[in-house]
């Protein structure tokens, strides 16, 4: 079974001869440029350096040799601009802040400030900035509509603006001829399965361009302008997805789309906000996927949503990512047991909060043994970290996670029926995926 059958295998809730491994098929799966670097001095890799599509986050494509010690089953198809609004076409050399060579967009030239911060300027204005530590990517300062109070403002801006934001919102006729040779090399050159990076967002986008403040009160206080807003960038997504899968839709076999609904507590929003102004969104982006081509809707978002899922099903999603179960009220268990029908679960498969940066290697290993046990029977189920792997993660500890997935990840799945439920019903009972560190050092 090669890598493509074996995700799609999950994708369709069969057990495959192992569960499929995730690493570097998204930008919110990979691996931070500091722990990359690390990574691939412990290996030994020489020679060649990563590319760097994701300037905005900060994660490389996979080397082959990366990509081939990691098991990964995916390969990432990237947007021809991604958030910095620059093509990934011709790279130069770049040196990150650890002394790690990578190629970046050519393009690709931040300032940094007094305090040795990135910086990105786009006409005059300051765009987004990054610590100059090199563990985290950029973060938005700029919000074209924050201050609109008329449809007509909203109008102009969608009409006219040709900077970073519309990089992503708007496919053009040179991204497709792109993006077609690029999805068509993947496809004749590896049997992995080709993720479509496309991050396509909604409520990010609107909280990108109106505010993250902004647009809640809008929301609230002029929900006319809220809709027409909404409504508007609604359209241009799915005017976007629509032209995009008509060059690339027969080569791509999972679609992602990441925004963000939750936080550590509960959703972003009440249910009856999140009905009225952004499930609409995610519906008809998830169907024009669906009806464009025969890819899998994968769906990212960090926090706890529980509550969500039932009405993200419901739109059309297939793949759920991030599978935040430190998150309240996200118990692993009770969402395979609830959703494990439903939903594919990619994700959730070794704590990036305390385990995987600060847990010994065994410890990852046990973390890992103990989620392929819950998450893993009956398929649905693709390995990848909770969110991407930052820089303070050890490489024995990558390296311990890959590996547990390859030695207790082999279908049939170690174990009975009843010593699997056992197994949820104590990690439930010993609070295993709030304080999952805690638990290991207790023996529980």
């Amino acid at each position: 079974m090669n890598s493509r059958e074996r995700v799609w295998a999950a994708i369709r809730h069969e057990e495959a001869d192992r569960i499929p491994i995730d690493i570097g098929g998204t930008g919110c799966t990979g691996i931070n440029l500091i722990a990359y670097g690390n990574l691939r001095r412990h290996l030994g890799i020489t020679g060649g350096s990563a590319r760097l599509f994701h300037t905005w986050i900060q994660v490389p494509e996979l080397e082959t040799a990366m990509a081939e010690r990691l098991h990964t089953d995916t390969v990432t198809l990237p947007r021809y601009k991604m958030c910095l609004g620059i093509p990934n076409v011709e790279f130069k050399p770049w040196q990150f802040v650890d002394g790690t060579e990578f190629q970046v967009p050519i393009d690709f030239n931040p300032t940094q400030n007094q305090f040795g911060d990135y910086q990105w300027f786009e006409n005059g204005e300051l765009l987004a900035e990054a610590p100059g530590e090199g563990t985290h990517g950029f973060s938005l300062r700029y919000h074209p509509l924050r201050d609109a109070t008329t449809e007509r403002e909203v109008d102009d801006w969608f009409d006219n603006y040709d900077g970073n934001f519309t990089g992503r919102i708007r496919v053009t006729d040179e991204e497709l001829v792109w993006a077609r040779e690029f999805a068509r090399s993947l496809r004749e050159n590896s049997d992995k399965a080709i993720v479509a990076d496309y991050f396509g967002t909604f409520l990010e986008h609107a909280q990108g361009i109106v505010g993250w403040d902004s647009i809640y009160m809008a929301m609230l206080r002029k929900p006319e302008l809220a809709h027409h807003f909404f409504n508007r960038l609604q359209h241009e997504l799915v005017t976007g997805i629509k032209r995009y899968l008509g060059a690339v839709g027969e080569y791509v076999d999972v679609f992602m789309f990441a925004d963000d609904i939750g936080h550590q507590r509960g959703p972003m929003m009440k249910m009856d906000i999140y009905r009225e102004f952004v499930l609409p969104g995610h519906k008809a982006l998830f169907s024009a996927v669906r009806e464009n081509s025969a890819a899998a809707v994968f769906y990212h978002t960090d926090g706890s949503v529980m509550t969500l899922l039932p009405e993200l099903i419901d739109a059309g999603m297939n793949c759920f990512n991030t599978v935040q179960t430190d998150a309240n009220n996200m118990d692993g268990a009770e969402l395979k047991r609830r959703f494990g029908k439903h939903l594919t679960f990619w994700g959730g498969g070794v704590d990036t909060h305390r385990i995987l940066p600060f847990g010994t290697p065994d410890q990852v290993r046990e973390d890992v043994r103990r989620r392929i046990q819950v998450f893993g029977p009956g398929g649905g189920y693709v390995f990848a970290s909770i969110h991407n792997i930052l820089g303070d993660v050890p490489p024995q500890n990558i390296l311990a996670a890959v590996d547990a997935v390859i030695e207790f990840g082999q279908y049939p799945l170690a174990g009975s029926e009843g010593e699997r439920a056992e197994l949820a019903q104590r990690l439930t009972a010993a609070n295993y995926w709030i304080k999952p560190l805690e638990a290991l050092k207790r023996g529980d």
